[in-house]
Parts: C-alpha cells; structure tokens; sequence
C-alpha cells in the first residue's frame, strides 16, 4: 500500500520541483458557450507513448479515481509515480475560475495524508480528510502501447499530445467518441477536448508522418500487384503463342509437319 511518506511519493523537495516535472495546466471547459468549472483532466503523453501525465482537479473529495490500465494483457499493475498535490499559498483554494488563477499563480505543495487502494484493479487515493486541490501523477501502463484511455471519472478531459504525435486517420487510429474540439497550441501539440464526456474516451495516436508512409507501402503494394499481373499476362500470351504454332485449334490434333 502506497502511503503519503514523501520518501514513497515524491523526488521534489518543493513547488519548483514539481513544476520542473509538470505543466501546470487545468482545463476549464465550455459548455453551452459557458465556462464551467469541473472536476476536470488534463493528461499529457509522453513523447516516447510510454507514459501519460496527469493533472487532475479535486474539489472537497475523500476519494479520487486514478488511470487503470483497461487492456486485456494487463497482467501486472500500473505503474505510479511522482505524486504530488497541489493548492494555493494561503491554503484556501476553491474550486472556482479564481480559485484556479490563484493556483496557477501562487502554488504550494502539500502533503496530505492518504493510501493508494486497488492499485490493479481500481486505482484509488484514499484521504483521510477530504482534499480541494490539483493532484498530479504519473501513469505508465504495463504493456505501454500507442494508445491512451481516460477512465478515472474526470468531467472533463483534455488530451495533449506531444509534437510529432497525432489522431484522426480512419485507417491508423482515431479518438474515440470525436473530440469536441482540436487545437493546436503554441508548442505545436494538438489538444483535443471533452467538455462533458459520457464515459471514458480513448485515443489511439501515431507518428504524423504515418499516413504518408502508409500511402507508400500500399502504392508499393500495388505496384507489386500490377507487375505480378503483366508478367501473367506476358506467360499467358506467349504460352498461347507456343500453342498456336503446334495445334490446328480446330480438331485439338498436333499440325503434320
């Protein structure tokens, strides 16, 4: 059982730290052309796809869900590392847009008391006391992949993924249900967002220059299938040629010569 001894959660000695390892970025989402503040995901993917980082907001709960690893070949435990949590300086952070700015302007690790419960099966921070804050972490899968599935319950769920990496090829990967909406921001990365997801979402992403490739192995492909075909074509016809000269091909008998 994982406990809040920092010797077991933490590498970081302060904020700073923290935010070497993290963007602090909490996603406020729109919905009905309104701002709304949830208890919202953003989760970043590594750019090796082996890992997903996650800043998660908490608003006075006693236990929060984390990432659990949904694949069938998932034979060991996820991995956790690098759990912080995070509220404001004066200590008095409220779920609000407020709130959030402070936060993002004045942060200040905490350690508050907890237990990691179900760490295969249903991930889940325990508190002793209920928490109001941002909880980040990270999560590798057992078997990794090139995939990513959000299912710890966030109300809102932004998906970042690193430049290089991306979505939407029908053939290749896609996200699952369609995104509300898909930026880019200034790093290059596209973000897709759920503002209201029904459920967990998955995305399966790959090297944008996939397509590409993929468009020349199936044009090598073919090429390969078009001169198979000639050259079956070239037999047939010479082959019909051999008989023509030794065959009447009106009586099926070999000419007289």
């Amino acid at each position: 059982m994982l406990t809040s001894d920092p010797s077991n959660t933490a590498e970081a000695e302060n904020i700073s730290g923290v935010l070497d390892i993290y963007e602090l970025n909490i996603f406020v989402p729109t919905v009905k052309g309104q701002e709304k503040i949830v208890e919202s995901g953003t989760y970043f993917v590594d750019s090796e796809s082996s890992s997903v980082q996650v800043v998660r907001l908490i608003n006075d709960q006693k236990n929060v869900t984390l990432l659990y690893d949904s694949s069938l070949f998932s034979f060991e435990a996820p991995e956790f590392t690098n759990i912080y949590f995070i509220t404001t300086e004066n200590g008095d952070f409220t779920a609000t847009q407020e709130g959030i700015d402070d936060l993002i302007e004045n942060p200040v690790m905490v350690n508050p008391a907890y237990s990691l419960k179900n760490p295969k099966t249903a991930p889940t921070i325990e508190f002793e006391e209920n928490f109001t804050g941002v909880l980040v972490y990270t999560f590798t899968p057992y078997m990794g992949g090139t995939s990513v599935t959000i299912n710890d319950g966030a109300a809102a769920i932004q998906i970042i993924l690193p430049e290089g990496l991306t979505t939407g090829n029908r053939i290749i990967g896609t996200a699952s249900p369609s995104p509300d909406s898909v930026e880019e921001d200034e790093s290059g990365r596209n973000v897709l967002k759920w503002n209201s997801p029904i459920g967990s979402v998955s995305v399966k992403y790959y090297n944008e220059n996939a397509p590409f490739y993929l468009l020349i192995s199936f044009s090598a492909l073919a090429g390969a299938v078009i001169a198979v075909y000639l050259w079956y074509r070239y037999q047939t016809k010479k082959l019909h040629e051999i008989t023509k000269l030794v065959d009447d091909e009106t009586t099926g008998f070999r000419k007289q010569r």
